[in-house]
């Protein structure tokens, strides 16, 4: 994020911001915190809600409703666009279509992911083992979230200047918070009844030795520019 801040500063010293499909604003307390400021838009009332609550009284974000197809925002009035494990939910086109509506020229669109690094994180390799034992059709939602990220490499119909950057990080948090990650997956809730997804919260709890887990995560995040970049 500190990267990023540098290369959207560099362009607009005080940027126009949207955070589109903010959730509950994690991504856009991020962004407050390295003093940014704009609109932070999310379709879901109750997750919209929470994000209110959840914000200090001088919050420099404005919270509105609206999606990736349908920001609310002007007509170029964004200087950086972003969407934080939302963009593959959108109708590809029709939010593309929108964003070049909003950005002004030389604006920026970021996309952000931030997975599990199922690649290095031998925990979560022996959880996945544990969810494929258990549930007949389990796949990782992440391998089709990848697939769409590599994709928008040889995408077009949005801009020719793009950057992609790939970076890994961990996040050291207690045993119960871990768990309630898992538990949070409505994915694989879906696949069971409440009692067999109890045994396997169960099990996972049983993979943990220590009381603290160090989880480890990778961000992705392509940076787009539809014109040149200011000088």
């Amino acid at each position: 994020m500190d990267t990023l801040s540098l290369l959207i500063r560099n362009c607009f010293p005080s940027p126009a911001v949207a955070d589109v499909g903010a959730g509950t604003g994690l991504l856009t307390r991020e962004l407050a915190a390295r003093a940014f400021a704009g609109a932070a838009i999310e379709p879901n009332d109750t997750m919209r809600e929470e994000g209110m609550r959840c914000s200090e009284l001088d919050f420099p974000f404005r919270w509105l409703k609206g999606s990736g197809e349908a920001t609310g925002l002007a007509d170029q009035s964004t200087d950086w666009l972003l969407m934080g494990n939302a963009f593959h939910w959108t109708d590809t086109a029709a939010a593309l279509r929108e964003f070049r509506r909003v950005l002004r020229p030389g604006g920026f669109f970021t996309p952000i992911w931030v997975m599990l690094d199922t690649d290095n994180d031998a925990m979560v390799q022996s959880i996945d083992q544990l969810l494929a034992d258990e549930i007949p059709s389990f796949s990782r939602h992440s391998d089709v979230v990848l697939k769409f990220i590599n994709s928008l490499g040889a995408a077009n119909d949005f801009s020719d200047h793009r950057i992609f950057l790939d970076s890994h990080h961990s996040d050291l948090m207690s045993k119960e918070r871990y768990l309630n990650m898992w538990r949070s997956r409505n994915d694989l809730q879906s696949a069971l009844n409440p009692q067999e997804w109890e045994t396997v919260i169960k099990r996972i709890g049983g993979l943990l030795v220590e009381e603290s887990v160090v989880l480890r995560l990778r961000t992705y995040a392509w940076v787009f520019w539809p014109e040149e970049m200011p000088n």
